[in-house]
């Protein structure tokens, strides 16, 4: 490949006559012109023109072509004028005019003469390059700059070495012909890209494979390329993109066919090229001209354009604004100047352009022209405007009492430069960033900026502060506090900014303005502007104690029961010593350094007298004490809070009562075990909730709550004992309790039963029981007319001591599986006597039926009945068998059903119970009905597939699973397979529940992508796969090579291909097929592809 830059361009004039040449002296072509093209005009091809023939006056044509130079598309040659003898026409592939007779087969040469004279060039290109023409009698191509002709021979399917003996016997007015040989970029164009067709060249590789040379004519031996597509030649080669590339004994070079990549470049063939298409040769390529021996012609004359350009610029700069001059060189003629790159106006001309007045950046346009020409590409050249910088921002500083900072400052753009004066002087830094010597007074400098040679009009001043600050004031000195005021330095009397505090005169760290004060001098500075002042003021600070009080709930309130003191233990009054909790008050503090005040009103004027033990409170039931705690050494230091006094009530109880219990405890002697406890609601008029009962032997023991005996007691002892009455408060009352026994008692032997099923979800023997059921019978045993009532426990000894009884009557559940006897106690809703106790109730829960069933059954359809049976009771039952509509089926222990669905069965005990109901399921299933209209295949890609399609349970009742090849499976419930191989497969349905395996054999065509005929036994030929049944046996593959060459036709059936052709074995390479299906109905499916032979 090769790129085009600057290209001469010659026109060849070709004329011929219709004699022989060989018998015939040849004319001589004469031609003049070198003329200055102005670029979108037409321009005469030459100045003068003549053609000499000493035995001849008339031809049958003459060529004009743009031998170098030429750009199809923009370029072009036309006749102008009025030649009635003459006829054009205009190849725009090789650049070529040609001029024949109107009207007769020759033309003479005094029409041609006139008729050259006025062709004209023109070109659509703004900017076109250097053109050469070429006129000659015959019409082979003319190169003036090497003096060859070049000639493409068509000759379909011709190889290289019969292209080379072609060339070899073939001539062009005398000289002799050889495969062409280029050796420069406008051969190439010329030979190639602007021929008539694309052929055969002379150069090969075949001598030694990598060293391309060209072998033919005067430059046979020479090399023009080492190695493939990534060589490197010594001299010029014009290889397409990604070649040579050597794909098979590819060893002759060839012009690619048009529109296969880079037009006019090189491939590398094989001898005989490809079959059909791109790389089957067409023809061959023939230059004439410098072999030795060869005449010399002056069949041929050229002529040539030339154009200018701008070859060096010199922009300018300005700084704000104003006007500058620029310059252009032109390479011939003079330089024109535009204000657009098109268009525009014209502002001058010349070498130098002053520009006007400018306040920003402006490009202005030169045009190289020859003889005025306005056409052409114009070079723009600029002048760049810079505006002054300026100083967006800065920022000052301040130091304390003296010392140097660093001073910043910003800009539009540039440097900046610090400077001590307002103008002029010396710079003293560069950068956005000044630290400045140590100053000890405030301090002004200044800045500019300067880009590119342009500085900023003004500079701008920036200053350094320097700031002295004084020491803070205060009216005293001295200032004292008291501790309970929780005073912080923030609290001491000072004026001044920014004040900070020290512990000493000098040095130290600053103190927190919320720290305590304490006794001792402080020291203080205050900051002005960030500068805290040298010298600090002294404070001194005097702290007065006070007492700290303790947490409020510390404080404890003061209690008295009430008493008899006064004569009356119920009004509320009694004595209290108000000076009980001062030890408490102090919180630690030393007591021979306060003095206390109580007082009854919350402003502290009037003090209670006498506080220790003989104040009586002066609000019934209690009320709010105030105390002020007050510093002996300074009674404006002082802590006041309150406690309060309370009176706390008495309880309210019975002063004596009689206690009756039955004698139940196995001796009937009139002594028993009693429960004192159940005395408690009967000694309290108010309810026990908040009370405290416990009992003595003697009054005294209960009075001063000493020698406590237990809740349960035995009548033998004593029949008097005193229960003790407390409140929560501790204040308490002292009842007698009488204890007697009763003589009452129930029937011997009476037993009361209540009978269950065990009809919950769990056969587990407890039942909920409704004991009051029971209750009339109980109460029965007993004279009517007395007002009692029926409790129940679940042991002796609770119903003895009436505890843990059980309350929810109607909600009981038994504690013991299927059978529990429960303790009844009959007793007066007076006043608790007992009348009968004992083990009289009875409870029972009968169990539900139970059996064994295999209650899973499937019923295939088209089978017998099924039995559904049930086995191992454990009882005696009746059976009710019912199916899901609710109908009895059944009322044995077994059932007979001929259908599927749920089916339940019900055991029923003597006893009325029935078990749990036990459904059967039956399923309903059948072997799959599949075929082929239920299967969707995907073949022929890269991932083939099979579906079975069971949407709408086309496939039958059952529940199915589907295995691929293996009737053993695995099976899957998925009905699709990808990945599937070509081939013939066998689909299996499997009904889950057992009623069989259905099958259906499917076909997936396949074209193998590559075999190994290595004789391996694996891929050693290639084959069609999965063909099916509804193809014929007149189905039919053709196998070709990349050329296009049959290698191999076989029966799309069963032949094979083993990789040979006529017993030979062919190379590795990409091989190409046609399989021509035919199916039963006679329509022919068509497919094509290509696979690969490795070996």
């Amino acid at each position: 490949m090769y790129k085009k830059v600057n290209y001469t361009y010659f026109i060849v004039f070709l004329l011929l006559t219709s004699s022989c040449w060989s018998q015939n002296e040849a004319p001589t072509l004469t031609a003049s012109g070198n003329q200055p093209y102005c670029p979108k005009t037409k321009i005469n091809i030459v100045t003068d023109f003549d053609i000499v023939d000493t035995d001849d006056t008339q031809t049958e044509s003459l060529f004009v072509q743009i031998s170098t130079g030429y750009e199809q598309g923009d370029d072009s040659l036309i006749l102008l004028g009025s030649h009635p003898n003459i006829s054009t026409s205009w190849s725009i592939n090789e650049g070529k005019l040609i001029l024949t007779g109107a009207t007769t087969n020759l033309v003479s040469y005094v029409d041609l003469i006139a008729a050259t004279k006025d062709i004209v060039f023109q070109s659509t290109s703004g900017n076109p390059s250097d053109k050469s023409f070429s006129i000659t009698v015959g019409d082979a191509n003319y190169l003036p700059s090497t003096g060859h002709y070049y000639e493409y021979v068509p000759s379909i399917g011709i190889t290289w070495t019969s292209a080379r003996t072609a060339s070899e016997n073939r001539e062009y007015f005398g000289l002799k012909g050889y495969l062409a040989t280029i050796t420069s970029a406008e051969e190439a164009q010329l030979s190639g890209e602007q021929a008539a067709g694309a052929g055969w060249i002379g150069g090969s590789d075949a001598e030694t494979e990598g060293i391309w040379k060209w072998v033919t004519g005067p430059e046979a031996g020479t090399v023009f390329w080492n190695g493939n597509f990534n060589g490197s030649t010594p001299n010029f080669a014009f290889w397409n993109s990604g070649e040579p590339n050597q794909d098979g004994n590819e060893d002759y070079t060839h012009v690619t066919a048009p529109g296969v990549g880079i037009a006019g470049s090189w491939n590398d063939l094989s001898n005989v090229g490809g079959d059909f298409g791109d790389y089957q040769p067409k023809g061959y390529i023939v230059e004439y001209g410098g072999t030795l021996g060869d005449p010399d012609l002056s069949i041929s004359a050229s002529t040539s354009i030339y154009t200018t350009s701008i070859i060096e610029t010199t922009s300018a700069s300005i700084c704000g604004n104003g006007s500058e001059a620029i310059e252009a060189i032109a390479s011939l003629g003079d330089v024109l100047w535009f204000d657009a790159s098109t268009g525009g106006t014209q502002l001058g001309s010349g070498q130098t352009f002053t520009t006007p007045i400018i306040n920003s950046t402006t490009i202005y346009y030169a045009l190289a022209s020859i003889n005025g020409c306005l056409e052409g590409q114009r070079v723009p050249v600029m002048v760049t405007v810079t505006p002054l910088p300026t100083i967006n921002s800065v920022n000052e500083d301040l130091v304390c009492d003296s010392g140097s900072a660093t001073l910043t400052a910003t800009t539009s753009a540039g440097i900046i430069n610090w400077y001590d004066v307002s103008s002029g002087g010396v710079s003293l830094y560069s950068g956005t960033s000044f630290t400045t010597p140590i100053v000890n007074t405030t301090t002004t400098y200044y800045v500019d900026a300067i880009v590119n040679g342009c500085i900023s009009s003004t500079r701008t001043p920036v200053s350094l502060t320097v700031q002295k600050t004084s020491i803070p004031t205060t009216t005293t000195s001295n200032q004292s506090f008291c501790d309970v005021e929780q005073a912080t330095i923030s609290n001491i009397a000072i004026t001044g900014q920014n004040i900070t505090w020290y512990d000493l005169s000098a040095g130290g760290s600053p103190l927190n303005t919320s720290d305590l004060l304490i006794t001792k001098t402080y020291y203080a500075t205050q900051t002005i502007n960030g500068c805290e002042s040298l010298d600090r003021l002294s404070v001194n600070i005097i702290i007065n104690e006070t007492v700290v009080l303790p947490e409020a709930s510390t404080i404890p309130d003061l209690y008295e029961c009430d008493s008899m003191l006064d004569g009356d233990d119920t009004n509320g009054y009694t004595n209290f010593d108000l000076t009980a909790n001062e030890t408490i008050l102090l919180n630690g503090k030393e007591a021979s350094g306060f003095t206390f005040y109580y007082f009854t009103e919350s402003v502290y004027t009037s003090p209670i007298l006498t506080p220790e033990n003989a104040f009586i409170n002066t609000t019934q039931n209690g009320q709010t004490i105030f105390v002020r705690i007050v510093n002996n050494t300074n009674n404006s230091c002082f802590t006041d809070t309150s406690f309060n006094v309370q009176v706390n009530e008495l309880p309210e109880i019975q002063a004596s009562i009689i206690f009756k219990n039955c004698d139940e405890d196995g001796t009937v002697d009139g002594f028993t075990d009693f429960n004192l406890t159940e005395t408690n609601s009967v000694i309290s008029n108010s309810g026990i909730s908040n009370l405290t009962f416990t009992y003595y032997n003697s009054y005294n023991d209960a009075d001063s709550s000493i020698n406590e005996i237990a809740s349960i007691f035995n009548n033998q002892t004593a029949n008097t004992v005193y229960a003790r009455v407390e409140n929560v408060d501790g204040c308490h009352r002292v009842s007698t309790i009488n204890l007697q026994v009763s003589t009452t008692s129930f029937s011997q032997g009476f037993i009361k039963e209540l009978e269950e099923c065990d009809d919950d979800n769990e056969i587990d023997g407890l039942h909920i029981f409704n004991l009051s059921q029971a209750s009339s019978e109980f109460l029965a045993q007993f004279p009517s007319g007395q007002n009692l009532s029926v409790h129940y426990f679940e042991s002796l000894n609770d119903a003895q001591l009436e505890q843990n009884e059980i309350i929810q009557q109607d909600n009981y559940i038994n504690t013991n599986t299927f059978s529990q006897i429960l303790y009844v106690r009959v007793e007066s809703d007076d006043n608790g006597d007992c009348f009968g106790i004992g083990p009289h109730l009875v409870l029972t829960v009968h169990p539900r039926p139970e059996f064994e069933v295999d209650n899973s059954e499937i019923y295939c359809l088209d089978n017998n009945p099924i039995t559904l049976t049930t086995f191992n009771p454990k009882g005696d039952y009746t059976y009710e068998w019912k199916n899901s509509s609710g109908q009895i089926v059944s009322d044995l222990d077994y059932a007979e059903v001929i259908s599927g669905g749920s089916y339940t069965v019900i055991a029923t005990s003597s006893f009325g119970c029935e078990s749990f109901p036990v459904v059967f399921t039956v399923v309903e299933s059948a072997i799959a009905d599949i075929n082929i209209d239920d299967i969707t295949i995907i073949q022929l890609s890269d991932n083939n597939s099979i579906t079975i399609n069971n949407d709408n349970n086309n496939l039958g009742i059952g529940d199915y699973e589907f295995a691929l090849d293996k009737i053993d499976g695995p099976y899957r419930n998925e009905p699709y397979f990808d990945s599937v191989g070509a081939g013939e497969h066998i689909i299996y349905v499997k009904d889950k529940n057992g009623c069989g395996i259905a099958s259906l054999e499917v076909f997936i065509l396949g074209f193998p992508k590559f075999f190994t005929p290595n004789d391996d036994g694996t891929n050693d030929t290639w084959q069609i796969k999965g063909l099916g049944l509804d193809f014929t046996n007149a189905s039919k593959v053709s196998v070709y090579n990349r050329y296009g060459k049959l290698v191999k036709q076989l029966n799309a059936k069963n032949g094979t291909w083993d990789g040979t052709f006529n017993g030979q074995e062919l190379p590795d390479s990409d091989y190409w097929f046609i399989a021509e299906l035919i199916e039963t109905t006679g329509d022919i499916i068509t497919y094509k592809g290509h696979f690969s032979l490795i070996r």
